[in-house]
């Protein structure tokens, strides 16, 4: 097996991906939690969203090996960080799990992309997800 199964994920690493959804959208939730609750920074979170984002995006098409696997820690470190109760004790549930289902959504991207397991989100979009989009965006462009 190749490693990483794909050079430059889809080919293109600016193409819209959900890894970067996830992961945009856990920094959000991490900023959220450092603005209620500014003594106990999700840092580790922050910098494994930002970072991941950073690794996928502009490390992986220029040196594949290295981005796919900081793409994959960062993702790792993403989803287990709540799991760790010292840090993320005071902080509401809602958070944890948010964090943790937005890290599922990446790593259902960036383990695709790198391992070349078929996930079920991409399964979906290929079997008829990206024909509904288009559907809906060529509806709405003819209204406008």
């Amino acid at each position: 097996m190749m490693w990483p199964y794909h050079l430059a994920p889809d080919g293109n690493a600016a193409l819209p991906h959900h890894y970067y959804i996830g992961m945009g959208l856990v920094a959000l939730v991490a900023a959220i939690v450092w603005d209620d609750h500014p003594k106990r920074e999700p840092v580790a979170v922050m910098m494994a969203a930002v970072g991941g984002c950073f690794a996928f995006g502009s490390v992986w098409p220029r040196y594949p090996v290295i981005g796919a696997t900081l793409a994959l820690v960062a993702n790792a470190m993403v989803i287990l960080a709540p799991l760790r109760p010292a840090w993320w004790s005071l902080w509401p549930r809602r958070h944890q799990v948010g964090i943790i289902l937005l890290g599922l959504l990446a790593a259902d991207d960036v383990v695709q992309h790198a391992m070349g397991w078929p996930t079920p989100i991409d399964h979906l979009w290929k079997a008829g997800g990206r024909a509904a989009v288009v559907d809906v965006f060529g509806v709405v462009a003819h209204v406008v």
